[in-house]
C-alpha cells in the first residue's frame, strides 16, 4: 500500500477477493437465468454485489504502483456499499418464500430495498469526502456524517430483515418443503454477517484504526469481513443452485400453493373439531 510496487498481505487479500467474486459473479448469471432476472431480486442483487467487490480488490491492488487519494477514495466506497446489496441480499430470498405464505406485507420489502438504496448514496458521498480530505486535511481515510448514517441504516435494513424472517418462521408448516432452504439459508448467513456488521460499526463509530477496511489489520479484515462475505454469497448460491425453478408463466402459482398448504392446515382442525 505505499506505491514502491512491494506485494504485501493486503494485497493478498485482494487477490483472494478477485478470484472468489470473479466466480461468483458467473455463478450469479447461472442463477438469474434460471430463477429469472425480473423476478429474481435475490439472485439479482449477487451481480452487482460481486461486481463492487472485484472493483474493490482491483483498486487495492491498483495502490500497489498508484497510491493516489481518487484509488483509496474508490477502494473506500467499494467497502462502503458492499455492505448493502449484503444486507438485502438474503431479503430476496424472504420475498420469495413469503409468496407462499403471505406474512409480511410486500410493500415493506420494496421499502426496505429503498433504505438500502439511501445507503447506498450516503456512503458514495461520505467516501468521496473522505477520499478529498485524505492527504489534505486528514492523514487517513477516517469515517465521517455520512458513513456512519449509511452503516446504520445498513443495520437498520439487515434487522428489519431478521424480523421478517421470525414473522415466516412461525409459519415454518405452510412455506412448501423444498422452500424452508429459504430459511435455512437466512439462519445459516445470519451470525457472518453481524460479524461483518460489527467489523463496519466498530470501525466507523470508534475510530479504531485497526478496523480500517485499507489501513487497519489485514487479519482483522480478512476474518470479520472478507471471510464472511465469501461465506454468505457461497452459501447463497449453493442454496439457489438446488431450489426449485419456480413457474415462470404463471406467477399466481406460487401463492396458489401456499394458500392451498393453509386451507389443508384449517380443514385438518376442522375435522378434528367435528370428530369431538
Amino acid at each position: 500500500m505505499d506505491g514502491t510496487g512491494v506485494f504485501t498481505y493486503r494485497d493478498g487479500v485482494a487477490v483472494i477477493q478477485l478470484v472468489s467474486f470473479a466466480v461468483f459473479l458467473a455463478f450469479a448469471f447461472v442463477l438469474c437465468s434460471r430463477h429469472g432476472f425480473g423476478r429474481s431480486s435475490g439472485w439479482f442483487i449477487l451481480i452487482p454485489f460481486s461486481i463492487i467487490r472485484l472493483l474493490a480488490a482491483s483498486f487495492q491492488l491498483a495502490t500497489i504502483h498508484f497510491p493516489s487519494r481518487s484509488i483509496y477514495g474508490g477502494a473506500l466506497i467499494c467497502q462502503n456499499i458492499g455492505l448493502s446489496p449484503l444486507t438485502v441480499l438474503n431479503l430476496g430470498l424472504l420475498l420469495r418464500g413469503n409468496r407462499f405464505v403471505n406474512a409480511v406485507d410486500p410493500k415493506l420489502f420494496t421499502g426496505i430495498s429503498l433504505t438500502g438504496f439511501t445507503a447506498i448514496a450516503l456512503a458514495i458521498h461520505g467516501g468521496t469526502q473522505a477520499a478529498e480530505a485524505y492527504g489534505s486535511t486528514a492523514t487517513t481515510l477516517q469515517s465521517n456524517a455520512e458513513t456512519k448514517a449509511a452503516t446504520m441504516l445498513f443495520l437498520a435494513t439487515y434487522l428489519a430483515s431478521v424480523i421478517m424472517f421470525l414473522l415466516m418462521l412461525r409459519k415454518w408448516q405452510a412455506i412448501p418443503k423444498p422452500e424452508h432452504k429459504l430459511l435455512i439459508c437466512f439462519a445459516v448467513c445470519a451470525p457472518f454477517i453481524i460479524v461483518r456488521l460489527l467489523y463496519s460499526i466498530i470501525g466507523n463509530f470508534t475510530g479504531n484504526l485497526q478496523f480500517s477496511a485499507l489501513f487497519g489489520n489485514v487479519t482483522i479484515f480478512l476474518v470479520m469481513a472478507v471471510l464472511e462475505e465469501i461465506v454468505v454469497v457461497g452459501f447463497t448460491i449453493v442454496t439457489g443452485m438446488r431450489l426449485r425453478i419456480l413457474p415462470k408463466n404463471n406467477a399466481d402459482n406460487n401463492d396458489e400453493e401456499g394458500a392451498d398448504s393453509v386451507k389443508l392446515q384449517k380443514q385438518k382442525r376442522r375435522g378434528r373439531g367435528e370428530s369431538v
